[in-house]
């Protein structure tokens, strides 16, 4: 087997690249853990939103990042067949200290934050507590990752171009002419494995940090499923009465267990902040990829030219990964004539 390109890891990362190569015709194979249910990709709430509402501040040149996301789920529906994504408000509710850091950063002027209307204000009413101001963002988009990712992966078996086993490195030889890989010889392998790559001897001096997330699944069936809700915490749709609630970051741990102090937490905050009865269904845990400051990680090796990185998505990974995967797509099939703003040069940390 002698595709240009073999890739490592199908979550978010691994796909939105794949998904550029098979629009651009070029010959790639992937391979993905079988059973990865650990992914942080099926973890986090996937949500394309321009704006930090922690700190009510806009992405980035996120007009680039949201038109670019959008073209590309667009096309993956038709092109899988199935619904992955979902325009929605979210409804931001905040005490004292959020709400002064609301009128410093005069947030209605960025085209994505308003008042609440009537009937937002008439829905929150009839399903949460009274004492907090509420503000709304919209529009916001709710990516279907568990069906995008589920389904790109039975598209890659229907074309035999995605197989589930184990990476190891050291079964692979990476030279600068191209890869070997068990019976697979390509000319250049990039590593979307996500948390993983921290331990990758080739990627092992980029700015990884260490950082575990963890989500509740509930049944809430009573809340109006046309809205997201945040609050501290965020309460997203993800079925018929059931909400996808979370997320935290834990920096310092040694094991992927649930958390059950944290699940009595937020347990305790959901009952102060909803009216409306609601269940825990599931708790599930994932490693995140994440960087110090928050950094993208999409470039070739600087001293190996056959090995590439696709990495550090973080939080906004589903709004900004479509336009990194095209800019790195780019990179790799042309890396003498291309140049990128959006893909950084990965040389401070690797030569």
């Amino acid at each position: 087997m002698h595709p240009q390109y073999l890739i490592i890891g199908q979550g978010i990362a691994g796909t939105l690249l794949s998904y550029e190569f098979w629009k651009q015709d070029r010959s790639f194979f992937l391979i993905d853990e079988p059973h990865n249910i650990s992914k942080a990709s099926l973890v986090a709430g996937a949500i394309i939103n321009p704006i930090n509402v922690n700190r009510w501040t806009t992405v980035h040149e996120h007009e680039s990042y949201i038109s670019t996301a959008l073209q590309t789920y667009r096309d993956l529906e038709k092109d899988l067949g199935v619904s992955l994504i979902k325009e929605m408000s979210m409804l931001v509710f905040h005490g004292e200290r959020q709400k002064e850091l609301f009128k410093k950063a005069r947030s209605y002027s960025s085209g994505y934050v308003h008042p609440p209307g009537r009937e937002d204000i008439a829905r929150v009413n009839r399903s949460f507590a009274s004492k907090y101001d509420v503000v709304k963002v919209a529009p916001v988009w709710k990516i279907y990752a568990e069906q995008l990712l589920s389904a790109w992966s039975g598209f890659l078996k229907s074309k035999n171009l995605l197989k589930e086993e184990f990476f190891h490195a050291d079964e692979c030889v990476i030279a600068p002419g191209g890869v070997a890989f068990k019976e697979i010889r390509a000319e250049k392998i990039i590593f979307c494995e996500g948390a993983k790559a921290i331990n990758n001897p080739l990627f092992k001096k980029l700015p990884f940090t260490r950082n575990r997330g963890e989500a509740l699944l509930l049944s809430v069936p009573d809340l109006p499923g046309s809205y997201i809700y945040h609050y501290g915490i965020r309460l997203v749709p993800a079925a018929k009465d059931l909400w996808w609630c979370g997320s935290n970051y834990r920096w310092a741990f040694s094991d992927l267990s649930p958390d059950p102090g944290w699940r009595m937490q937020t347990e305790a905050l959901l009952r102060q902040w909803l009216t409306v009865p609601f269940k825990v269904v599931d708790h599930v845990v994932a490693e995140r990829p994440t960087t110090e400051g928050q950094q993208f990680l999409a470039g070739i090796h600087p001293a190996m030219p056959s090995a590439a990185i696709f990495n550090g998505l973080g939080t906004k990974g589903f709004l900004c990964g479509p336009l990194l995967a095209k800019a790195l797509s780019k990179m790799l099939i042309d890396p003498h004539r291309t140049t990128s703003s959006t893909v950084k040069p990965l040389d401070k940390w690797l030569r």
